[in-house]
């Protein structure tokens, strides 16, 4: 997609980008949470471990 003042872009140019756009926002919230997740899975893990066994 060319590079354009958003003034000078149609409605369906402009819905066009805020698709792509929001497909990737999508796709890196999505993957945020899933590294947050397994973040949050091993410190509750080391959580359980007894102390001295790090």
């Amino acid at each position: 997609m060319e590079r354009r003042p958003f003034e000078s872009m149609s409605i369906e140019e402009l819905w066009q980008l805020h698709s792509v756009v929001n497909d990737i926002l999508a796709t890196r919230l999505v993957a945020k949470k899933e590294e947050l997740e397994r973040r949050l899975a091993f410190l509750n893990r080391e959580d359980k471990t007894p102390r001295g066994q790090h």
